[in-house]
């Protein structure tokens, strides 16, 4: 049975990052193995996937990668030489593929890498551009970790419900709560990962319909670029995501977080 390898940093999946990615690889029927495995000077990478990699049941590697994991440079060096190895034992087509959460530096990317396919996981239909470079075959999957990540923030006047798809973008944006907790809702505005508070110039607007109340921007929200939700204190429930597609968390519940 035809598989894709799948190596990352273990550090690359603390809120799921991966388990998501390796769930949408699935569901459109390709079979992935992977491993979490330590991108760091002093250890082999090609030793901890040197088995994997030379299984003939893999049938293409893919490497998932951040900007943070490839600013050090022994770390190229260490990528650069299982990526060589990799061709030298598999042969000039075994298939390498690169996942990229969105765009950096592409001299950070090692030259054996940079000429395969790259995929930015910031594009729609990511998970086609693998399925299609790779003989894929169709496997039972888990149960899948949720389609957007989130971060709860603590702030002076209440709280930063902070959201953004795991892969893909939203455009545009919608935060909608009960027209009863209307006020709730102070704010919702695009922001870098993790930094709030920070200007970005921005279309918005705001309405109420048929019980609910709503803001919304049109600036595109990825998992780079995440949308902050201001509450005064948490609602009842409040829905986000791309217009027409919207996810909900449930405060009364169970807690998300």
């Amino acid at each position: 049975m035809s598989k894709l390898w799948l190596t990352y940093a273990w550090k690359d999946n603390e809120q799921d990052d991966v388990d998501h990615i390796i769930a949408e690889l699935r569901r459109v029927g390709v079979d992935v193995s992977y491993d979490r495995v330590q991108l760091l000077a002093g250890r082999r990478l090609w030793d901890q996937i040197d088995a994997a990699i030379r299984s003939p049941e893999v049938s293409a590697w893919a490497i998932y990668v951040t900007e943070n994991s490839l600013k050090s440079e022994p770390c190229q060096e260490e990528l650069a030489y299982a990526l060589d190895r990799t061709l030298r034992t598999r042969g000039s087509s075994f298939p390498l593929i690169g996942l990229f959460s969105g765009e950096f530096d592409p001299l950070l990317v090692p030259s054996a890498l940079a000429t395969r396919l790259c995929v930015n996981l910031h594009s729609n239909d990511w998970q086609q551009q693998v399925r299609d470079s790779i003989s894929g075959a169709r496997s039972a999957s888990g149960a899948e970790p949720l389609v957007f990540g989130h971060q709860l923030h603590k702030v002076d006047n209440g709280f930063v419900l902070e959201v953004w798809p795991r892969t893909g973008t939203w455009t545009p944006s919608i935060a909608v709560v009960s027209e009863k907790e209307a006020d709730l809702l102070t704010a919702f505005c695009p922001g870098p990962k993790g930094v709030l508070g920070g200007m970005v110039a921005m279309m918005c607007g705001e309405g109420r319909q048929n019980g609910y109340f709503g803001r919304t921007f049109s600036n595109p929200v990825n998992s780079a670029m995440t949308a902050h939700i201001y509450l005064s204190r948490l609602p009842k429930w409040i829905e986000f995501g791309q217009q027409g597609k919207p996810h909900r968390i449930d405060f009364t519940g169970p807690s998300p977080f």
